[in-house]
Order: structure tokens, then C-alpha cells, then sequence
């Protein structure tokens, strides 16, 4: 799977834009400050965002994530691997963020 920074194309969009959680600090399980979301990592293949990127340069799994009002909590580490993330291997844990659909701007 092959990843792609959202902020990189031009021509996808989020569907729904009220969903965008760039910019949304990230925080730990524990409340550990992790950086600020600054980028979406998205699957194109799957017309998914799969990860997403930090002001610190990590990138966080999107089903460890859990959106809150005015945070995000990741429940696990950051992973590894650039834009060539194997993802899919990845459980999900109950409640985490689905990841948001993207689409070709119209």
C-alpha cells in the first residue's frame, strides 16, 4: 500500500470536511503530548486515510486513534515505514477512528 500526504493532492478532497482533524493536537493514552496532526496519510486504492503525521514528524496508525472534541488520543506508539505502511495487518481496537473517506475534487 502505497501512501500519499493529502496536502500533496491537488486533486482528492476529504468527503466531508467536517471531519478533518489536522491541526488537533495528539496526545497519548496517558496524556503525554505527542505533537499537533499537521498531515493525512491516504490510501488511494482504499480512497481511505490510513495514517496521519505529526508536527514532530511521526506518523500514528489511524484505527489506534480515538477523536475527542478537542484532542486526539493515540493508543499506540507511532509507526514506521514513510509512506510504505503495512497497515492492513493492523487490528483496529472498539471506538477508534475509521479514517476519513477521500474522493477526486470536483
Amino acid at each position: 500500500m502505497a501512501l500519499h500526504r493529502l496536502s500533496e493532492l491537488d486533486k482528492w478532497e476529504l468527503e466531508h470536511q467536517d471531519q478533518d482533524i489536522r491541526e488537533r493536537p495528539l496526545v497519548s493514552a496517558t496524556g503525554a503530548e505527542a505533537g499537533v496532526i499537521k498531515d493525512l496519510m491516504v490510501d488511494l486504492d482504499d480512497k481511505r486515510v490510513a495514517a496521519v503525521v505529526t508536527s514532530l514528524g511521526e506518523a500514528y496508525a489511524v484505527q489506534d486513534l480515538e477523536i475527542r472534541e478537542d484532542r486526539v488520543v493515540a493508543h499506540e506508539g507511532p509507526i514506521s515505514g514513510g509512506t510504505s505502511l503495512d497497515l492492513a495487518a493492523r487490528p483496529g481496537r472498539p471506538g477508534a477512528y475509521s479514517g476519513n473517506v477521500v474522493q477526486p475534487r470536483t
